[in-house]
């Protein structure tokens, strides 16, 4: 595998909703790729999608179903919770447990402010790409023969 396609399979694996971040950094610490890059380059695809996505959803709030899916559940005890305290928490946390865009997308419909969803998706790619870059690192030669077991395979 050439090394662009190792960039282009980190880049994929961060993009793609069921993986992101969890997956691309240690994929790519597991392909050989410098660790500091591999963070950086996840930590901005993620991003990039994130604040894609906000600005999406605010786009496509104004189509009818979803605006009246919207304010169904603005009212409810976990709207609350969303547009308080919790937004930040939920967006930092978040995407250990659910992944950036599954919460980007509940929390949008749940009526969070896309300036704040921006603000906590930044800090969530600026603190948690570290932490799983490093964890990566402590782990690399486990994920190098993940690797190669799993080329070996095909």
């Amino acid at each position: 595998m050439s090394p662009l396609d190792k960039w282009i399979a980190v880049v994929v694996a961060t993009l793609n909703p069921l993986t992101g971040r969890a997956i691309a950094i240690p994929l790519g610490a597991g392909m050989g790729l410098p660790a500091v890059w591999v963070c950086v380059v996840a930590g901005v695809s993620n991003f990039v999608l994130a604040a894609a996505i906000v600005l999406l959803i605010e786009r496509v709030e104004h189509i009818g179903p979803v605006r009246r899916f919207i304010e169904r559940k603005r009212g409810k005890r976990l709207a609350r919770f969303v547009q308080g305290k919790g937004l930040g928490y939920a967006v930092v946390l978040g995407p250990l447990l659910l992944g950036t865009f599954t919460v980007i997308l509940v929390f949008q419909a749940l009526g969070a402010d896309k300036k704040r969803m921006l603000v906590y998706s930044l800090l969530s790619a600026i603190l948690l790409t570290p932490l799983i870059g490093w964890t990566s690192l402590q782990y690399k030669n486990v994920l190098e023969e993940l690797v190669r077991s799993l080329g070996a395979v095909r």
